[in-house]
């Protein structure tokens, strides 16, 4: 995974809706009363925000290193069968937190086109096999000794995820707000043009006589539900073609020319430099450092000790 995949935000299972709207509500940024103390240096190559910083690592990838923390411990103490298994934590996160890219780009495009994250996780059984064990008393005892232990070590990882939570809805909420900003609109025409002057297709359902019908009103809609569905872009498990590639770099290019990913950045760090009073109150007593250290060692256990695929 990316480092930017690795920034994108996360959306999480339970009702996003309702906080987007409350937050809408309460006003992003017109009429928040919270404002975020120093953020970070602007970084649009990684679509750095501001609300970054509360978010840690994810429940499936910290639960994952701390498993194969644990595991040596175990070892050491003399329990065999305890090995973590396999898995792709990657496609896996992909799977079950569904993560938006924020500004689909060249790289991108060039990368799967529009289609999204693979989310296959060939390991997906034997994990669920070995998180699902019943440990005879020995075992669970000394597991519990472990996880103490772990945590000991690494305090970093005792981590509360309601901060990411109210992160991320946050986050979301500027972003979608965002998308709607007059500014950000006011590039859709010159996308538009850049697309049609492509001329990326001389025949067929994208052929530039039928974007010019068919191009939705700004980049937020593409790819289209046409484009989707002649690609099989909702399934990553599906071949890229080259027809794909062709278009979708176009796209990510005229984004690019036409100011429109300039525009939408500036237009979500607007609105995620505050916050609703009540969210900014609960941000306000947030160890970012803390977060930034269970981020790091987590990202570094999955690279050095996720076994080999067996």
């Amino acid at each position: 995974m990316s480092s930017r995949e690795q920034l994108a935000k996360r959306i999480t299972a339970v009702a996003v809706g309702v906080v987007v709207a409350g937050v809408i509500a309460v006003g992003i940024p017109a009429n928040a009363a919270y404002t975020l103390p120093s953020p970070p240096e602007q970084d649009r190559t990684e679509w750095l925000m501001p609300l970054d910083a509360y978010i840690g690592p994810s429940t499936t990838r910290l639960t994952y290193a701390e498993e194969l923390l644990i595991e040596p411990c175990l070892q050491a103490a003399g329990f065999e069968g305890v090995e973590v298994p396999w898995r792709d934590v990657d496609a896996a996160t992909n799977a079950l937190e569904s993560q938006p890219v924020r500004a689909f780009d060249l790289t991108d495009a060039r990368a799967r086109g529009y289609h999204v994250a693979p989310t296959d996780d060939p390991g997906a059984t034997a994990w669920r096999t070995y998180s699902t064990t019943v440990f005879a008393d020995p075992v669970f005892d000394a597991r519990m000794r472990c996880g103490d232990q772990v945590l000991t070590e690494h305090p970093e990882l005792a981590q509360d995820d309601l901060t990411s939570s109210i992160a991320i809805r946050l986050g979301d909420a500027a972003f979608s707000e965002a998308r709607r900003d007059d500014r950000v609109l006011d590039t859709a025409d010159e996308w538009r043009s850049c697309l049609i002057d492509a001329d990326v297709f001389d025949v067929g359902p994208f052929a530039t006589e039928a974007l010019a019908e068919t191009l939705p009103r700004s980049p937020a809609g593409m790819p289209t539900i046409d484009m989707a569905a002649e690609f099989g872009s909702d399934d990553p498990s599906s071949p890229i073609s080259s027809d794909e590639i062709r278009l979708a770099t176009a796209d990510a290019a005229c984004r690019e020319s036409s100011g429109y990913l300039e525009a939408l950045y500036q237009a979500e760090w607007q609105r995620q430099l505050t916050v609703p009073h009540d969210y900014g109150e609960v941000l306000a007593q947030v160890d970012v450092e803390g977060i930034a250290a269970a981020t790091r060692t987590v990202e570094r256990v999955l690279e050095t000790r996720t076994p080999a695929r067996r």
